[in-house]
């Protein structure tokens, strides 16, 4: 799906939307196919844009998807499906689902053009959540603020726009799950890349119900921001003891 004037636009100002779905219908992405089929673009100086579907192996095939997995993969592998699969600039990254709003996606994408230095941007949702749910998203939030050494508002949030080359570069570690989005925010904070975040509105599931699992995946979430916060946060660390542990060991 690559607009007219995609060809026309300014390389460093280029924007993909990239949105898995995996058994989704198709009213999740009606908003954002209209907007696309009507040649709309948010900015005056037509930047092009491409909008990329992937469908991570549903049981029937989506109909309007630009990329298909055979078989399951993963939400984040369905994202880096996408992402590896243009040469826009910026990535746009939303869920299937119908709960993320043009509106928001613009103005993310605005933001970029008012705020130039910015490398990602996160919609920060406001949205109605009680019990386990809020106490579990704020949790995670709070852990990874401590390794981020800085308050993080929203960890995971589906919509949200990045610079691509700096994603493609944490391929290596960036999740297949869900979890995709919790990888690339720790990273970019732990390589103090600018990252800001901006209100959005979150809508009801325009049908079905979600595939993450609260608890399992909670437990994920919370092991890779063990994981990748520790990591980044000992490297230069680590790089001082590395060569220390070789010649230790080499010694007779």
């Amino acid at each position: 799906m690559l607009h007219r004037d995609y060809m026309d636009c300014v390389p460093d100002r280029s924007v993909a939307v990239v949105i898995p779905v995996r058994d989704e219908s198709a009213d999740g992405v009606a908003e954002i196919l209209r907007y696309y089929r009507e040649g709309h673009w948010m900015d005056p100086e037509r930047i092009g844009w491409q909008l990329i579907i992937v469908d991570d192996g549903s049981t029937t095939p989506f109909p309007e998807a630009t990329y298909r997995h055979e078989a399951p993969r993963g939400y984040g592998a369905a994202l880096k499906t996408g992402i590896a699969n243009t040469h826009a600039h910026w990535i746009v990254t939303m869920d299937g689902d119908g709960q993320h709003r043009v509106r928001d996606m613009v103005r993310l994408v605005e933001f970029t053009r008012d705020f130039p230095g910015v490398d990602l941007v996160i919609g920060d949702r406001r949205v109605k959540e009680a019990g386990v749910r809020l106490w579990g998203r704020r949790a995670l939030n709070w852990l990874a603020s401590l390794f981020a050494c800085r308050w993080i508002a929203d960890l995971n949030s589906g919509l949200r726009i990045f610079r691509r080359e700096i994603a493609m570069g944490y391929f290596p570690i960036l999740s297949d799950g869900f979890s995709f989005t919790t990888s690339l925010t720790l990273s970019m904070l732990a390589d103090r890349y600018q990252v800001d975040w901006l209100p959005i509105l979150v809508s009801p599931r325009s049908n079905g119900t979600t595939n993450v699992k609260l608890w399992q995946d909670g437990w994920r979430t919370v092991k890779l921001i063990l994981w990748i916060g520790g990591a980044l946060r000992t490297r230069t660390l680590r790089r001082w003891v590395r060569p220390l542990t070789t010649w230790l060991l080499r010694r007779p």
